[in-house]
């Protein structure tokens, strides 16, 4: 692969329909890529034929146009007793079940193996042992050990205290089955509280854009993901980058890394409407993580592990100091305390309008 520094990519994959061609693609120097990236650039041809010999059971699935696409969902779970069966029970009520169900317990302390137990060979049960990691890693660990027992062509995120809407298997396999070189298939997802009450819908037009490529390096942003539980991957592409590597010590977790690098090995679908439930309660992750600094801190760890991909590859990297989101983010830190939660509440929360289905 030539360098960046020669405005070239080097010799890529491009994925427009049924069959693929080879193509060596200048970068522009104001955007990154050039015009090609409307074919979806995709990196599975430089990668062709490595081998993750540390995977060795998740082998690519062949995905014939004609071939119905088999579905796993990997539910990772850690003290979720009081939610988890209403989880298990949201995938058992699709109107396309799920091909299988591999949950993984990340040592629960409360009730959650005893309620998960109940579901008997309608699920695969996995446990695991003690692990001196931080929480960001251990989610790591679920869901590679969870795929290597999973069989699926796509794969389903979801953690144990949320919900998928009855149509969502059935409305991503739709979408995957329209563009099998998808690499990643995500929508918003309709906040809920720890009762089941609805919240609204975090919805956000910016994590709706078409071509993920052009606008990464437009916007000199890679954050246009929802979280965890709204995503499904391509096996090819999890098979690809799994076991993620943690050794740049960065507190980043699973599905933020995965997002970060789906574009480079297919198209990313974005549907627009929710068809996952993300309970938002005192115990939840993203709630206790959450500070007034935690989104400058996001999009500097973002745009670093981004830009450690490119360099392994010898692509294009971005600035965080060239993305405008970013000036504005740390306008609102300077914001007084009252300022910042008017703004947080009643600004941001809103749902944004997106585009129609595409």
């Amino acid at each position: 692969m030539k360098s960046p520094q020669n405005n070239f990519l080097g010799t890529g994959t491009f994925f427009g329909g049924p069959a693929s061609v080879s193509l060596t693609t200048a970068l522009s120097p104001e955007v990154g890529l050039s015009s090609a990236d409307d074919l979806a650039l995709n990196l599975r041809g430089l990668l062709a034929g490595q081998t993750n010999h540390n995977n060795p059971q998740s082998v690519p699935h062949p995905q014939g146009s004609n071939q119905r696409v088999v579905t796993s969902v990997l539910l990772n779970t850690r003290n979720h007793g009081r939610f988890i069966e209403a989880c298990v029970e949201s995938l058992l009520a699709q109107t396309v079940p799920a091909d299988e169900i591999v949950a993984y317990d990340d040592q629960s302390s409360d009730d959650t193996v005893a309620r998960l137990c109940r579901f008997g060979e309608r699920i695969t049960l996995l446990t695991g042992g003690d692990q001196a990691f931080p929480s960001y890693q251990r989610q790591a660990n679920a869901v590679l050990t969870a795929f290597a027992r999973s069989r699926g062509d796509l794969v389903f995120l979801l953690d144990g205290d949320d919900r998928f809407r009855p149509e969502k298997i059935e409305q991503y396999c739709a979408a995957f089955e329209r563009c099998r070189d998808a690499s990643m298939i995500q929508a918003p997802m309709e906040k809920i509280d720890d009762q089941g009450r609805t919240l609204g819908s975090n919805c956000e037009a910016r994590k709706h854009v078409q071509h993920h490529l052009t606008e990464i390096y437009r916007q000199q942003d890679v954050d246009f993901y929802y979280p965890t539980s709204s995503l499904a991957f391509s096996r090819s592409y999890l098979h690809s980058v799994l076991p993620l590597n943690f050794s740049d010590g960065i507190p980043l977790w699973s599905d933020t890394r995965l997002g970060i690098m789906a574009p480079y090995y297919g198209p990313v679908l974005t549907l627009p409407h929710p068809l996952t439930e993300w309970r938002r309660h005192a115990d939840s992750d993203s709630i206790r993580a959450r500070g007034r600094n935690l989104q400058i801190q996001q999009t500097l760890m973002r745009t670093e592990v981004f830009n450690a991909f490119c360099r392994k590859y010898g692509l294009r990297t971005i600035s965080a100091w060239r993305n405008a989101r970013f000036y504005k983010q740390l306008l609102r830190l300077s914001l007084p305390e009252l300022a910042y939660d008017l703004f947080y509440r009643h600004v941001r929360s809103p749902a944004s309008p997106v585009q129609p289905d595409r």
